[in-house]
C-alpha cells in the first residue's frame, strides 16, 4: 500500500494518449476503442473490458490494465486470482480407475452403514 501511494501515477495521465495508440497488445485494442466504450456507457474498467476485449488476452490484463485505467480515468480493477495447486494426472486418473479396489469407507452423503 505504501509503494502504491508513493508511486501512484498522476491524474489525467491518459488525456494526451492518441486514439491510434494500442493499449492492449494481446487483443489489439486502441485508446480510441477504450474511449468509445466510455461513450457507450462504460463506467469502470470491467465494463470497458467487456465492450472492447481489453484484458482478455494472454496477459489477462496484467500489462494493459494500467493503460486502460489511465485512458478511462477509472481505478484499475483489483486482481482477484484464485489460489490453485497443480494436480498430477495420476491422481485424476485414479478417481476413474475401474481396476482399483472399492473403497469400504462410507460416503458423506450415505452416512454410517
Amino acid at each position: 500500500a505504501a509503494l502504491h501511494a508513493l508511486h501512484s501515477p498522476p491524474a489525467h495521465r491518459g488525456d494526451g494518449v492518441p486514439d491510434d495508440t494500442v493499449i492492449c497488445r494481446c487483443e489489439e485494442v486502441t485508446a480510441g476503442a477504450v474511449r468509445e466504450a466510455l461513450t457507450l456507457g462504460a463506467g469502470d474498467t470491467r465494463t470497458v473490458k467487456l465492450l472492447t476485449r481489453a484484458g482478455m488476452g494472454w496477459c489477462q490484463g496484467r500489462m494493459c490494465a494500467p493503460g486502460v485505467a489511465a485512458v478511462t480515468g477509472c481505478p484499475p480493477a483489483p486482481a482477484r486470482r484464485p489460489f490453485a495447486r497443480p494436480v498430477p494426472l495420476g491422481v485424476l486418473a485414479a478417481q476413474h480407475d475401474r481396476t482399483a479396489p472399492p473403497d469400504d469407507r462410507p460416503r458423506p452423503e450415505e452416512g454410517p452403514s
